[in-house]
């Protein structure tokens, strides 16, 4: 089964700033290439197993939190990582003005910080996956990272949010902040946030202030058009829009106070699931996926669902929106599912629709079915027509103590169209809900080891860790970080799940017949693990 995002739409509007969109193939069930524009894809299934190694090396995945060395004392950078919910266990990368990198990972609140001693400001930030981007040219103090930050140097930059890969040589927020509080004042002043800076204020993602606000509104950054909306997440409306050139947001649509008045008052009540999926034609349970949905005052509710990135491996999310009345539940999402027989997705109305009807059990879980309509002309290869059904469910682990998972394991790994190969040493050490990861992997008469660290939802990890774990098209390449989903069994003490690759930007998973053809597949597949 396929999780694929909103087509075209979502890559013009949605994506900038809320995610980078990366050139290169994405290649669909049975090695169809997808044409025009790049898919979002959560890869679950797999349906061709071929041999070849486990693990390539690829690289270190960053410098971490070093600190400067004597007896300099350390200067500190920090902020907070939140999409509304806090952004855990997300790499962030910081790069300075001669070119340092560092790079750390997110705690279980989307907190971070790095030491910049013997760094030079400005200094230009961005989360690996989620599209998201921040700067400062201050040494020490608060930078967070979200789609406000975001909105704020795409608009200061032309449009394009992407200040990490290409630095530009100067930049003024000032008149970018100011305008774009303009155009949001209403929404600002409903949460009391008028005065708060969107990238040095520090604030807590747990529902109020600032990341009310995050909770409530999607903001969409036209770099072709140079426009903005504002949309409410809850009903998906358009409460706003606006044009911007030389670094400033003219209103075009402000938001009234009737439309601000529409949001939710509270929005502190949310809930962390782990879902698993299931069609009706014979296609295995596909899972875990994490969906965060966050329960209005009114009775709306928003679905964040966590995917990856077909080529990359990054993460991203697949917005949805949707109603909760007594224990029952609603929502729709703009995705395809499935393996469809379209080819060109360039077009505007190519976006499927998915409709999740359950109901909420006193544990706080969810069972129920979803159908999954696709775009006129399109058919799922699975279901032979243009809907595509089956059931779900969905464990509740926002309250779950953390299972005790730490112990060295036996990895195992099967990325696209390949064989499962293994094993590798995976070493887990934990700290209540945090873990340290670290996946050391045979080279020849040698090892290499490569370290991360991760989050426990009940019996769930997510953990992420430099590697690659596909057979590239860049030999030695720099490995980013691989994010792994999965469940731990304490009957068996095993772990299994899926993960989206350590890929950079540029590389590509090789296909089994790569030699011969040049296909590429997805930065996706299976891992488990069995302690030892």
């Amino acid at each position: 089964m396929w999780w694929r995002g909103e087509g075209r739409r979502v890559m013009e509007r949605d994506v900038k700033p809320i995610l980078t969109v990366k050139g290169g193939k994405i290649m669909m069930k049975g090695g169809k290439i997808m044409k025009g524009s790049i898919k979002r894809i959560l890869a679950v299934l797999a349906s061709v197993f071929l041999a070849m190694s486990l693990f390539s090396c690829g690289g270190g995945g960053g410098g971490g939190t070093t600190t400067g060395g004597g007896t300099t004392t350390p200067t500190g950078l920090s902020g907070t990582v939140a999409t509304g919910k806090p952004l855990a266990s997300v790499t962030v990368y910081l790069k300075d003005s001669k070119g340092n990198i560092r790079s750390t990972i997110t705690d279980a609140n989307g907190k971070f910080s790095f030491d910049t001693t013997g760094l030079t400001p400005p200094f230009y930030l961005k989360t690996q996956g989620y599209g998201l981007f921040s700067y400062t040219d201050q040494k020490s103090g608060t930078a967070n990272i979200t789609p406000l930050s975001t909105a704020v140097v795409a608009v200061a930059n032309n449009g394009n949010a992407d200040i990490y890969t290409n630095p530009p040589s100067q930049l003024n927020l000032s008149n970018a902040k100011t305008s774009l509080k303009n155009l949001l004042n209403s929404v600002l002043q409903k949460y009391g946030v008028q005065n708060a800076d969107f990238i040095t204020t520090p604030f807590n993602a747990d529902g109020q202030g600032m990341d009310a606000v995050l909770d409530s509104i999607k903001i969409f950054v036209n770099t072709t058009d140079k426009t903005i909306e504002i949309k409410n997440l809850f009903t998906d409306d358009i409460i706003g829009k606006g044009t911007f050139s030389n670094g400033t947001v003219t209103p075009t649509d402000p938001i009234t106070n009737d439309e601000a008045n529409k949001l939710p008052q509270s929005v502190t009540s949310s809930s962390k699931y782990f879902v698993y999926v299931k069609d009706k034609y014979g296609s295995p349970e596909q899972g875990p996926m994490m969906v965060d949905i966050v329960y209005a005052d009114n009775g709306n509710i928003s679905v964040k669902i966590t995917a990856t990135h077909g080529d990359t491996g990054d993460l991203f999310f697949i917005y949805g929106h949707g109603t909760k009345s007594g224990n029952s539940i609603s929502f729709k999402v703009p995705v395809i599912m499935c393996s469809d027989t379209r080819e060109d997705d360039t077009e505007e109305d190519d976006t499927g629709i998915a409709v999740f009807s359950g109901t909420i059990d006193p544990k706080g879980n969810i069972t129920g079915t979803f159908i999954n309509t696709l775009p006129k002309g399109d058919t799922c290869e699975e279901s032979k027509s243009n809907t595509y059904e089956g059931t779900f469910t969905a464990e509740d682990v926002t309250n779950a103590s953390p299972a005790n998972v730490a112990g060295t394991y036996d990895v195992y790994a099967t990325p696209r169209e390949w064989k499962e190969k293994g094993p590798a040493k995976l070493q887990i050490t934990q700290n209540g809900s945090s873990i340290n990861a670290s996946i050391t992997v045979p080279d020849g008469d040698k090892t290499y080891t490569r370290s991360g660290q991760g989050i426990v939802y009940g019996n769930y990890v997510i953990f992420r860790v430099p590697i690659i774990i596909c057979n590239d098209t860049i030999p030695n390449a720099k490995a980013e970080y691989a994010t792994f989903f999965g469940k731990f069994d304490s009957k068996t003490n095993t772990i299994s799940g899926i993960y989206g690759d350590g890929v950079p930007d540029g590389d590509y998973c090789k296909a089994p017949n790569y030699e011969t053809t040049g296909r590429t597949t997805t930065a996706e597949g299976f891992w488990r693990a069995v302690k030892k």
